[in-house]
Order: C-alpha cells, then sequence, then structure tokens
C-alpha cells in the first residue's frame, strides 16, 4: 500500500496535507529502495562466479549511495511531492522599527484634506476628553452640514392631520400614521422604502411597537436627534440640506462623514466647521472650557486611507466658514420665499 490512510482529526486541511504529503513521499522512496536492492541482489547473483560471497544488503544500499544520481521526476511528482524546497531559506532583512519615524505631525484642515482627497467618502474621527463610562457625558447630536453628502433620501413621516400635510408639501416620500404602522410592522423590516423616518410627538406612543424593527436600522425617531419634533417642515429641509447624525463609541470618538472626493476643499472644511459647532451643542455639562479643553485629537481621511491628524486650533476657522455658508443659505432661501 503506497500510502497510508490518515484520519482527519482537530487538524486543518493544510496540516492534513502536508502529512499526507509526507507520507507518501516516504513510501514512494520506500517503495523505490527495495525495487532497487531486488534488482541489485538479482545482478549481484547473476554476475558473481560460484564460491564467491554474495554481497549483503548493506553492502548493496552502500554501493547504491555511492552511485545514485539525480533522477528524473515526473511532473506529477515534482508537483505533488516536492513542492516545498529542501532547504531552508532565509528571511529577508528588514528596516529595524523606530516608533519616532512613524509620528505624523498635525496639520492646518486645507492641508490635511488635501491628503485625503482620494475617490471615497472623506471622514472625521474626532476623540473627546470625555469619560465614556459616565451617563452624563454621553455625547450624541445631530449637524446640518453646509454642503449634502449626495445621499439619495426616501423620508417617511409618522403623523397626521395638518401637520401631515406639512409633510407632503414638504416634500416627504411616505406620509401616514396608523395605516404606515401596520404596513411596518407586516414588512417585519424587509423592503422598506425609506432611509430617515420623522414623526410628531403625539405618534410615539403608536411607534413604540416599531422599536425592533427601526431601533436596529437607527430610524427610530428621537427628540435629542431632531427626529421627533413638531418643526415637520424644518426637519424636511435640514435631511435634504445634510443632516449628519453622530454618536460618542465606548473608546470616546465621533465618527462622522464630511463629504465626497467631488466636493472641493471649501466645501470640506465649512462642513467640518459645522460638526464642530454641533460638537460643542452637545459638549457635557461636566466639561468646562471651550474646545481645546473638550477636543483631544482630529483625524480626517477616506474611506479607505490612511489617516491624517488636524490642528484642532484650525478647526475655529472652519466653524466660521461654515457660519458664513449657512448664513448665505438662509438669506438666499429667504429671499426666494419672499418673491
Amino acid at each position: 500500500m503506497l500510502c497510508k490512510v490518515i484520519a482527519p482529526g482537530a487538524v486543518g486541511l493544510s496540516a492534513l496535507l502536508q502529512s499526507l504529503q509526507g507520507t507518501c513521499q516516504r513510501a514512494w522512496m520506500a517503495t523505490e529502495t527495495v525495487a532497487l536492492q531486488d534488482a541489485s541482489q538479482a545482478a549481484a547473483a547473476a554476475s558473481t562466479p560460484t564460491g564467491q560471497a554474495v554481497p549483503t544488503a548493506a553492502e548493496l544500499e552502500q554501493q547504491q549511495q555511492q552511485q545514485q544520481r539525480p533522477q528524473q521526476l515526473s511532473s506529477l511528482q515534482q508537483q505533488y511531492l516536492y513542492q516545498m524546497p529542501q532547504t531552508k531559506q532565509q528571511a529577508p532583512q528588514l528596516p529595524k522599527f523606530v516608533p519616532q519615524a512613524a509620528e505624523q505631525q498635525p496639520l492646518p484642515i486645507l492641508q490635511a484634506l488635501q491628503l485625503v482627497q482620494v475617490p471615497e467618502t472623506v471622514e472625521a474621527h474626532v476623540r473627546l476628553k470625555v469619560d465614556p463610562r459616565r451617563g452624563d457625558q454621553m455625547v450624541r447630536g445631530a449637524a446640518v452640514l453646509p454642503h449634502s453628502l449626495g445621499k439619495p433620501l426616501r423620508i417617511a413621516v409618522f403623523a397626521e392631520g395638518a401637520e401631515a400635510d406639512e409633510a407632503r408639501q414638504a416634500g416627504a416620500d411616505i406620509v401616514g400614521s396608523d395605516e404606515l404602522v401596520a404596513a411596518v410592522l407586516e414588512s417585519k423590516g424587509k423592503g422598506l422604502d425609506f432611509n430617515a423616518v420623522l414623526a410628531t410627538p403625539d405618534m410615539m406612543p403608536r411607534l413604540v411597537k416599531l422599536g425592533r424593527i427601526l431601533g436596529p436600522k437607527g430610524l427610530m425617531p428621537n427628540p435629542k436627534m431632531g427626529t421627533l419634533t413638531t418643526q415637520i417642515a424644518a426637519a424636511i429641509a435640514d435631511l435634504r440640506r445634510g443632516r449628519v447624525e453622530f454618536k460618542m463609541d465606548r473608546t470616546g470618538i465621533v465618527h462622522a462623514p464630511l463629504g465626497r472626493v467631488t466636493f472641493d476643499l471649501k466645501q470640506l472644511q465649512a462642513n467640518i466647521g459645522a460638526l464642530t459647532a454641533a460638537l460643542l451643542a452637545a459638549k457635557p455639562e461636566a466639561i468646562k472650557g471651550g474646545l481645546p479643553k473638550y477636543v483631544k485629537s482630529v483625524h480626517v481621511c477616506s474611506s479607505m486611507g490612511a489617516a491624517v491628524p488636524v490642528e484642532v486650533s484650525s478647526l475655529l476657522a472652519a466653524m466660521e466658514a461654515a457660519a458664513a455658508v449657512l448664513a448665505r443659505q438662509a438669506s438666499k432661501q429667504a429671499a426666494g420665499e419672499q418673491a
């Protein structure tokens, strides 16, 4: 039997194949050795005159080792029996890692944004000087970005009466009350035709039963996020313009998108300024002081790129740029309504 059967146990497939490869190799070489010994003994017996001693097996093996030459292996043998090199290769010598060489100096926001402009989403990651273990220091809120992220929105509004009419006039995609609640319950969260939800406070008792469906998707209306409100038209306008929700994670970091690669640097600067202003507005009361006492570090990056540190002080100019853009947009909107 050329190869003994190896029963697979807890070892992985790679280890099993290596064991089988070694067993087959040893069995093949043992078979070849026995065949060569038999042939040598037969040849010696035929050529040895009568009366002379016949060489022993040990002597024949020694002669075989002295006369052995590299044999031509078939392609099948080369593929399955001799894949691994017979000698160990030296690993390449890598340069010694020096931690100081890997450190990056924070850059002004405009310079940092230039380094992450690749065809992906640009993100901001803000580490706050808060204790995420304390309930009174949780940071959560929403920022209205001056420049929309360009994400297509389908807005559903749970309202009735005059507020439902207001939602339809403001451009809501789906408006309903009890019938909309029943439709969401029947769907069990599958195939929902909306990705943003608003609701009026009087609808909240009926929305409790939707918590298991909308909650995991981040769609459950919440007064802290501005999605449970009586100002339905204004909330719809904020969503269309570029409203971004944020929530601090367990490590004290806030992650939020800033825009797309098609945005210019000024647009990205205004968006991160609006995010910074919203973070300051959501600052816990236990944290005293301004931006330097509240924000520990800021990094910007693309979705798949390396993070670039940002000078925290440069965010003040970004906040001013965001305020200027929002003021211009508000004046244009007011002028359009008057016209």
